[in-house]
């Protein structure tokens, strides 16, 4: 597995688009800056517009990304993986990096933020660009060097499990009522 996690990771450096670095930079740098701002700007709507419905989903949404943060550092702590950069110096560090490589917090953020935003405001002018943001989170962390594939996959599968997962339970609780299929 190693061995098909540095060729797809070499590769990715080896083709990256000419001048493509710093726009990756910046969307790694500012996945948790957006997370924040998207799941504020939905609670100051849900305030001006006066929505009990949406104030609950803004509350879910919170608790999605709690959940990725504490998911995040407590696997990083019981899986101490090096970062690519340390392993194999033909890797090169594009970007700065904790200290655990698995998995990546960056795409499961990303994704559990995406999955939970898909279910709670089910619209394709919702679901669209907040999975193709997802997306680019999660290639440029493998692109600028500081995760591995499986990193990425894994941080990616956790995050769509935990986006999905904390609206379900508060749905199929009856704590809450959100309508969700």
């Amino acid at each position: 597995m190693i061995k098909f996690d540095i060729a797809i990771l070499g590769w990715l450096q080896n083709h990256l688009i000419p001048d493509s670095i710093p726009f990756f930079q910046f969307i790694s740098d500012t996945t948790t800056l957006v997370s924040v701002a998207v799941v504020s700007l939905i609670l100051l709507l849900s305030i001006i517009k006066k929505s009990k419905t949406t104030r609950v989903k803004v509350f879910l949404l919170a608790i999605v990304l709690i959940l990725v943060a504490l998911m995040s550092q407590g696997l990083k702590f019981f899986i101490e993986r090096d970062r690519p950069f340390k392993t194999y110096p033909h890797i090169e560090k594009l970007s700065e990096a904790g200290s655990s490589s698995f998995p990546s917090g960056h795409a499961m953020e990303a994704f559990a933020l995406a999955t939970a935003l898909s279910l709670l405001f089910p619209k394709k002018k919702t679901i669209i660009p907040v999975f193709l943001w997802a997306i680019l989170v999660a290639y440029s962390r493998m692109a600028l060097g500081v995760h591995y594939p499986s990193d990425v996959l894994a941080g990616i599968l956790i995050g769509i499990l935990l986006g999905w997962i904390v609206p379900w339970i508060f749905k199929r609780t009856g704590f809450i009522q959100l309508p969700l299929n």
